[in-house]
This record gives structure tokens, sequence and C-alpha cells, in this order.
């Protein structure tokens, strides 16, 4: 009589499965990672935001007088939620001090911006907060509003929609947009001149600018003149290539009575890529500052 043997090959897959299920289960309970490492908080500096508009987040970590070392460099988790809880983006990022130099009884306190996506929802949204290891996913214990799986309330803000003035046009002077997967910014570089506009508020407004460029390449720093008209609003002053965020009030007076408002943005110095030290030799684009993010608000 024939006998039939039955291989079970899915059997190893499961039994590592498992072994890594317990691998985790036991870190979640281990004393370190199940007593609170830290009292958690995190505010913001206004309650309502527009879509696509900046929003500064103060964090805010005071750790157990009991800490013990931790043993690898923990990340921030920043969710947004909706009303039903449900995560909308994440602004997950490593904080100023890395876990792994926690001390017992330290504060780790900083300012991060984020820029509210153009996500479509509008209404309150829940922004919580927690530390997790980017290897296993296993997340810290800390004191604070515990929403379930180590997730913690930071507080709550509106969103509103965007504005027909905030929709900017990127008209003559513009290079391509560009991205770097790494930091996950985009950015445009401008030439000499460069025009944005957008539907006049017939109000206040405030222009957000993030803007880096190149002093290195020159012997005084860069000087860029925010102009309406013939009227120069702001000039900034381009000293480090760090990108610098500015906040620029405009008045209605200077906006003028057009329906649409040209600002031109004028660079004093500009290079060429492929003329100055470690650059490339086949970009011979005339580059004057990066422009990271812009966004209108009238009041």
């Amino acid at each position: 009589m024939a006998t039939s043997f039955l291989v079970d090959f899915a059997a190893p897959t499961r039994v590592l499965a498992a072994l890594l299920l317990a691998l985790v289960l036991m870190a979640c309970n281990s004393p370190m990672l199940s007593d609170p490492v830290a009292t958690v908080s995190l505010e913001v500096n206004r309650l309502t935001v527009p879509l696509g508009g900046p929003l500064e987040m103060s964090i805010r970590f005071v750790t157990v007088q009991t800490l013990e070392p931790l043993d690898e460099d923990y990340r921030v988790m920043v969710h947004f939620l909706d009303v039903n809880g449900e995560m909308m983006w994440a602004a997950d990022h490593y904080p100023v001090t890395p876990t792994s130099q926690w001390q017992a009884g330290q504060t780790v306190a900083y300012t991060r911006r984020v820029h509210v996506p153009m996500y479509p929802y509008i209404g309150d949204a829940t922004v919580a907060v927690g530390l997790y290891s980017t290897t296993t996913g296993v997340r810290l214990s800390l004191f604070g509003d515990d929403l379930g799986q180590r997730t913690y309330r930071g507080t709550v803000v509106s969103l509103k929609p965007q504005q027909e003035s905030s929709w900017l046009m990127y008209e003559d002077g513009w290079y391509d947009d560009e991205f770097d997967p790494g930091s996950n910014k985009h950015w445009r570089w401008t030439k000499d001149s460069a025009t944005l506009a957008f539907r006049n508020p017939y109000s206040e407004a405030v222009l957000f600018l993030e803007v880096d460029g190149r002093p290195d390449f020159f012997d005084t720093p860069q000087r860029v003149a925010l102009r309406l008209g013939e009227e120069t609003v702001k000039e900034l002053v381009i000293e480090s290539r760090s990108p610098q965020f500015y906040r620029i009030p405009l008045q209605t007076d200077q906006l003028g009575d057009a329906d649409t408002v040209r600002l031109e943005i004028k660079v004093d110095q500009t290079f060429v890529p492929a003329e100055v030290p470690g650059g490339f030799p086949s970009d011979r684009r005339s580059l004057g500052v990066r422009v990271f993010y812009a966004f209108l608000e009238p009041s």
C-alpha cells in the first residue's frame, strides 16, 4: 500500500514569525520598556491652521529620575489623526538630543516646524506623539494622555480650507521643481529675478518663505529684495547655507488694487554650478536662491 507524505513547507516560516512575535512581546514587557521613561507634552503655536499653512510644534520630554540608559536612538512619532482616530499624515523625526544620550531627570525640549499638507480633510485633528524603535517597531511607555498602544495626546488643531489667495503661481524666473528623497524636501531655484503671483486678498496678509542660498561662493552675503511694484517690502540677507524661515507681513495698500498681485524676488548675486568648486560641469544654469516653501495667508 502506497504511503503519502505531506510536507508543510510553510512551517519554518510560521515558526520564525512566532519567534519574532515572542521577542517583540518580551521586549514590550521588559521592565525598561514597560515602565514610563519620560513625561511627554506637545503644544502648537496656533490652534487653527489652513491646509498648506505652517505650524510650529513645541515638544518636551522630561525623563524619569530612575531612567536607565536607553540602548538605541528612538524616533519621535507625531501623527495627525482625524475625528475617528485614523492617521492622516505623520511628522516623525529624531529629537534634538538622541535618546541614547538621555540622562535621568533631564528635560529635552525643542521646536519643530511642519507644513500642513493639502489633505482632503477639514475639522479637528488630534496631534498624537510617542517614541518608537525604527528596528523593532516597539514603542516606549511614557507619562501622558494615553490614546492606546503607547500613543499620547499632544493637542488638537482645527484644520480650515486654504483661501484662494494662498494659491501661488510660479511665473518667470524659476527653474523646475527638484526633490531629495533623503530629506524628503522639494525646492525651486530662482534666477537673478523670479516672480510669485497670487490673487489679491484685499486685506493684510503674511507671506511665509523658507529660503537658502550659496553665500560661500561670494565675498559678501547674498541679498534678496522682495518687491511689490517699485517698493521693496523686505530684504533678506543670506549669510549661511542653512535654510531660513521668514514671516513677512504685507499691508493692504502694498498689495495694490489689481486682482492679481506679482511679487518679485530679486537676488543680487548668482552663480553657475559648472564654474564653482565642487560644482557640476554640465550645469550651466545661473542660480540665485533656493525656495523650499512659499505660502500666503490672508488675515
